[in-house]
């Protein structure tokens, strides 16, 4: 059935947003102004993306924060962390910074990130509207983007880019190229780029830095010595700068060192690290591991109190600890510096940054940052602990559409790990079935998920029966008839397991409609919406509205489907869900409803958008049906090629299936009706009049007789007359016979019709 039948609750997704990475790190004292750079950026403007891209400790952030905080445009920010690597909660983090700048601009996008399975590609084009409707300048920054590999996310930011509108620019930091056709965007020149020779410092601005901001008494050729050494390396710098200014001999210090990048940060490092107090060093070394935090995390994870002293005091006397936020209470450690502190941590003690992740994956579940509390665990590499969350959290992570992150983690686990928690391969295949993943992804969850059910009976539950069950039925893929034995044997307990009972009925009620059993059908369908949790559950209830449409429609009652399908639609709408693919079975039934009023231009508007939102890699019943809906419209229509094309697709589908229910007899319908036309269209017609093409242009529409002779100020006796002569002419009976003789005999455009 539709990929969106199956999620068990409903409400806006416990995002576990951390509102500090929702804006840039604040001004941080003796920092080089670096005009040159900020002038370069400005005159960036008119480019849709400005790559600021160099190797960790080139200031890549610090640069970017600057020429924010001298900006009165709007701006939008986004610090990513490895967690974030999942579109849905990519795009979650951007749309909730765009909506901070004026809210309701991410509202459509923070909608669709509700319904678990929306294509990123249409999320990105919902915030680009929000983009365009705000109608002045705007800066979306997204600092560190290197930490995304997954090929949805960048698809996706490629779309949203090039969807931009004049006056909106994406900057980006990170230490790789993006995988973008960048070439496209130079060619065009949309594309800013800073690189690495362009951050190093150079020698006046090591000068303003060393001597200016720190007060460090070195004279000019020490300074290009340094800058020689450190290749103008900004980390290099600043770390020289916190060791030197302690000395009483800094040219000597200057003389002391040589070497690459790295034998600078492990030679400064150390001797920045240890003029520290041993207090102090621990503290950096313990908290090194957290990532982002405040002094709360600090004093749950490391058992103590006073860490927010603790903090400020390091933020004013190390620039390597950055504040976070508006309020300053959140804060990281510099890229590179926390390297290297966590580097040291596990020398100086290996089982401790272990113990310090569980801590931190314990505070981070406690506070409903549950991909944190994941990444955590995985450092600590505790698979148990991993596993123990996704138990947990599993739904979670599925109702808020996190379906990357639960699908990565799946397959980090070991398979023992899986046998001996079922739920996490089931929810798993979920997750893949709603993300439009491969089926062999669903295929191997589940025989994981099987194997567990024969080896671990004691552990097996109604809930993991009915889950599994719900998977092999909500995506059809070979036989009808298995999927339908197996949703009979399975309903009964499905009844008493509220979490996914809607949606399950929904998805027993759209096989047996594609089983022709239609009054049982119906019977389900009207089950699942009349459950007491219904309301809760949009995506069950959507379409089991839709399959109530559907068969409705089957027996011949157009009016009765259309308020039906109308009702599915409007239902979609409101939860956030109507451009899933719960959305496109509304759409499916409602062109289905159409078609059968005599409203085939809009019935092709709905069966186009249907079968692209249930779209799927491999042939799935549900997507099938919606593709040999969209034929029959248009060979009814008349536009023979592309229904023609349609049904082809189609065709190829079906040959996986041993048992496609009705959907072959549907095939075989459609493939009459184009004989039929192509037949029609092979007799010569008599050319009408130049009055009875006006009206045969306003036939392809979906106005009546009465809306037509309105518009051409003619009695309705006079169209009638018309269509009646236009019908002998063309050797037709109906309305849309005329329109398909026509359009293939070129009377009609059917692409363009009329207004």
């Amino acid at each position: 059935m539709s990929r969106q039948a199956v999620i068990p609750a409903h409400g806006p997704p416990p995002l576990g947003v951390v509102e500090a990475k929702l804006g840039p790190a604040r001004a941080r004292p003796r920092l080089v102004s670096r005009q040159r750079l900020l002038d370069r950026l400005d005159r960036m403007a008119p480019t849709a993306l400005t790559l600021v891209d160099a190797p960790v400790g080139f200031g890549k952030s610090v640069l970017v924060e600057m020429w924010v905080a001298r900006r009165d445009d709007a701006v939008a920010w986004v610090s990513l962390e490895p967690g974030d690597n999942d579109p849905a909660r990519l795009w979650i983090y951007l749309s909730t910074a765009v909506d901070r700048i004026r809210p309701g601009l991410g509202r459509s996008a923070l909608a669709l990130l509700r319904s678990p399975g929306a294509p990123p590609t249409i999320v990105a084009d919902a915030l680009a509207n929000g983009v365009q409707a705000y109608g002045a300048p705007m800066t979306i920054v997204l600092d560190d983007a290197h930490v995304l590999s997954d090929e949805s996310c960048w698809r996706s930011l490629e779309r949203f880019v090039l969807h931009l509108p004049p006056g909106a620019r994406l900057v980006m930091t990170t230490r790789s190229d993006p995988p973008f056709r960048l070439g496209r965007l130079r060619a065009v020149g949309a594309l800013g780029e800073i690189r690495a020779s362009d951050l190093a410092f150079t020698t006046e601005e090591a000068r303003e830095l060393l001597v200016d901001r720190e007060r460090i008494a070195l004279d000019a050729a020490d300074i290009e010595l340094l800058v020689e050494r450190t290749e103008g390396w900004p980390a290099g710098l600043y770390l020289a700068a916190l060791w030197l200014r302690d000395l009483d001999d800094p040219s000597a210090g200057v003389r002391a060192f040589h070497g690459d990048h790295r034998h600078v940060v492990d030679y400064l490092t150390g001797e920045v690290l240890d003029a520290l107090d041993d207090d102090t060093r621990r503290f950096l070394f313990e908290t090194s591991v957290l990532g982002v935090f405040d002094a709360a995390m600090c004093d749950s994870v490391l058992g103590r109190t006073g860490s927010a002293e603790r903090l400020r005091a390091l933020e004013r006397e190390n620039g390597f600890l950055i504040a976070l936020g508006a309020n300053r209470e959140w804060y990281r450690y510099h890229h590179l510096f926390r390297e290297l502190l966590v580097l040291q941590f596990a020398h100086a003690d290996p089982a401790a940054p272990a113990r310090a992740h569980r801590g931190a994956s314990a505070h981070c579940l406690e506070h409903g940052h549950v991909v944190d509390a994941l990444d955590h665990a995985a450092a600590a590499d505790d698979p148990e602990l991993v596993a123990a969350i996704l138990v947990q959290e599993h739904r979670t992570l599925l109702r808020s559409g996190q379906l990357g992150t639960l699908l990565r983690w799946c397959a980090w686990l070991p398979e023992e790990l899986l046998v001996g928690h079922p739920e996490i391969p089931l929810s798993a295949a979920l997750a893949g079935g709603l993300g439009g993943r491969e089926a062999h992804v669903r295929h191997r969850l589940t025989r994981v998920a099987q194997h567990s059910r024969a080896t671990s009976p004691a552990t097996w539950t109604p809930y993991h029966e009915v889950a599994l069950a719900l998977v092999r039925i909500a995506w059809i893929d070979e036989d009808v008839g298995t999927a339908l034995d197996l949703a009979r044997a399975t309903v009964g307990v499905a009844r008493a397991v509220p979490e996914v009972d809607v949606g399950f009925l929904a998805s027993f009620g759209f096989l047996l409609y594609l089983a022709n059993e239609l009054d049982e059908a119906r019977s389900l369908a009207t089950e699942a919406i009349g459950r007491s949790e219904a309301a809760e559950r949009p995506h069950g209830y959507v379409n089991g509205l839709s399959v109530l449409a559907l068969v409705t429609a089957a027996s011949g009652r157009s009016a009765e489907a259309l308020d039906l399908a109308g009702r599915a639609l409007e239902t979609a709408e409101e939860a956030g869900v109507d451009r899933s693919s719960s959305g496109g079975m509304a759409r499916v039934a409602r062109a289905v409803a159409l078609r059968d009023h005599g409203k085939l231009l809009a019935a092709e508007r709905e069966a186009v958008e249907a079968e692209r939102l249930q779209r799927c890699p491999d042939p799935e019943a549900g997507h099938l049906h919606a593709l040999l809906v969209l034929a029959d419209v248009r060979a009814r229509r008349g536009r023979i090629d592309t229904a023609e094309a349609d049904l082809a697709a189609a065709r190829g589908r079906l040959a996986a299936f041993s048992d496609a229910g009705m959907l072959e007899d549907y095939a075989d319908a459609v493939e009459a009706t184009l004989a039929r036309l192509r037949a029609a269209a092979a007799a010569d017609v008599q050319r009408p009049s130049g009055a009875e093409l006006t009206v045969l242009r306003l036939l392809s529409t979906d106005l009546s007789q009465r809306e037509i002779g309105a518009q051409l100020y003619l009695s309705v006796n006079t169209v009638k007359t018309h269509m009646r002569v236009l019908y002998r002419k063309l050797g037709v009976t109906s309305r849309a016979e005329a329109v398909g003789r026509a359009t293939e005999r070129g009377l009609l455009d059917p692409t363009d019709p009329p207004a």
